[in-house]
């Protein structure tokens, strides 16, 4: 695997052809979205089986992470409809019926916050209107920019806090299909502190996911001011440009961006940058030079991951996109790895915590300074090749692994190739063993000079982290490097 930043895609109606399906799968995809925030409970077990079915007959270690609703306002409206710059548009409150021309949305109670002159922005800003206040059970809204208006469009308020609950009851009963799935990542939308980790994982534990990873979603300005908690308390982020460039200036998004990104390199969390990145794919099979150069330089800020939305869940070249963004990190990282000799900066890494910590950054080095070409570390839960990762080493991160479980859990993070373990083995064999796996896999080849790092991790056994160098042999054995 040469590629090391990995794939997010969505799956959509544009991916339900099995063609389709194993093209985009093929061509890279790395981690499978599914958006509950459109289509039923049949569609996403269906699409997921699917995956799972065919990343299997491919080989593939894929993961399924689900995308909650969130507090993401939408709304409910059965049919398009046009506004006009001057209208008055009625929204029901919390309980009042609802009129044959008003538009409802998803969570009525945050209107009852709005001061008159607050923004409502409509379908990622491109419909604005103005509050003017309530009467008679409705808020009472000016029409200032209009347009078409499509059913289940989002619902931005820029100048108003949400009051609303970080699960919702929608977050719930999508908790309760992602658990069936059996999902591998859980991400939550419009995050605003770090206290929703801890509700997202209670609702996940009471549906039966005590343990799977969670993804907060950075969406708004005070998720942005409290950056570091989130990270802190979030299982990784996910810098969501879209609401973001709604919810704040558009131009300070970028900057935004490489702050984000930066501070969760700094805690060691992975991060994915996502929304529009090729989004001019949707309708034509090559992008914009801008959208390329935008991939590049989220792959330049140290980015875990790129993300496709709408070009691979409604487009019409989802094969096409993801390829593309493939070859596109491809290149960025070329550049990389000959500017930076093989490493992003670790000035902005420090303090280490951990003895592993260290360890990791010493066998990062170790490897640089050898010419390994893979860094073998034989792992239970997927931590100690996170650790790796942090230090983006030039060399590849193989990561045998006990069960697809935690295969598809790496598989978000930045140059980690999970591979299938053998039954653990005790004492200095694990090494040898993983070594092999690795082999087995294809990962790394004989005459390969390799890092192996390793504590052991077998239950009941202590934790005695190694590092060695060995040199791959014809049948994948450990010989003197």
């Amino acid at each position: 695997m040469s590629r090391r930043t990995k794939i997010v895609a969505t799956l959509g109606p544009a991916t339900d052809h099995p063609a389709a399906l194993a093209g985009v799968i093929t061509a890279g995809l790395d981690v499978a979205r599914i958006n509950f925030s459109h289509g039923s409970e049949a569609e996403h077990l269906g699409r997921i089986a699917r995956l799972r079915e065919t990343a299997d007959r491919l080989g593939r270690a894929v993961a399924i992470l689900a995308d909650l609703p969130g507090p993401k306002l939408r709304v409910k409206i059965p049919v398009a409809r046009t506004l006009t710059a001057g209208e008055t548009i009625l929204f029901p409150l919390l309980g009042c019926p609802v009129g044959e021309a008003d538009i409802a949305i998803t969570e009525p109670e945050v209107l009852s916050d709005l001061r008159p002159g607050d923004r409502m922005l409509l379908d990622d800003g491109r419909l604005r209107l103005k509050a003017l206040g309530t009467s008679g059970g409705k808020l009472k809204a000016e029409v200032v920019i209009g347009g078409e208006l499509l059913p289940n469009k989002g619902l931005n308020l820029p100048d108003s806090p949400l009051s609303i609950p970080a699960v919702t009851d929608r977050d719930r009963a999508a908790l309760a299909v992602a658990a069936k799935a059996g999902v591998d990542w859980l991400a939550l939308s419009f995050v605003r502190g770090p206290a929703a980790a801890d509700f997202l994982r209670d609702a996940a534990a009471a549906v039966g996911m005590p343990k799977v990873p969670v993804i907060a979603k950075l969406e708004r300005p005070e998720a942005v001011r409290l950056a570091a908690g989130i990270i802190g308390a979030f299982d990784a982020i996910m810098v969501a440009r879209g609401d973001l460039g709604v919810e704040m200036p558009l131009e300070q998004v970028p900057t935004v961006q490489k702050q984000l990104i930066a501070e969760a390199r700094a805690a060691g969390k992975p991060v994915i940058t996502a929304t529009e990145m090729l989004d001019s794919m949707q309708k034509n099979p090559r992008p914009t030079r801008a959208e390329v150069s935008d991939v590049a330089n989220a792959i330049c800020d140290g980015t875990d991951a790129v993300m496709l939305s709408g070009e691979t869940a409604v487009g019409q070249y989802p094969v096409e996109a993801v390829a593309c963004m493939a070859r596109i990190a491809e290149e960025a990282e070329k550049r990389l790895e000959k500017v930076g000799n093989g490493f992003l900066t670790t000035t902005a890494l420090q303090p280490r915590e951990t003895i592993e910590d260290s360890m990791a950054l010493a066998a990062c080095h170790m490897a640089q300074e050898v010419g390994a070409t893979a860094i073998v570390t034989p792992t239970i839960s997927g931590r100690t090749p996170l650790l790796l990762a942090r230090y983006r080493p030039a060399a590849l991160i193989v990561a045998p692994a006990p069960n697809p479980g935690v295969m598809r859990k790496m598989s978000v993070m930045w140059g980690i190739q999970p591979v299938r373990m053998a039954p653990l083995e005790p004492g200095d064999r694990r090494m040898v063993t993983a070594v092999r796996d690795a082999f087995i896999a294809g990962a790394v080849k004989a005459g390969d000079r390799v890092v192996v790092l390793a504590g052991h991790p077998i239950e009941g056994e202590p934790r005695l982290p190694t590092v060695r160098v060995v040199r791959v042999g014809e049948d994948g054995a450990s010989l003197e490097p």
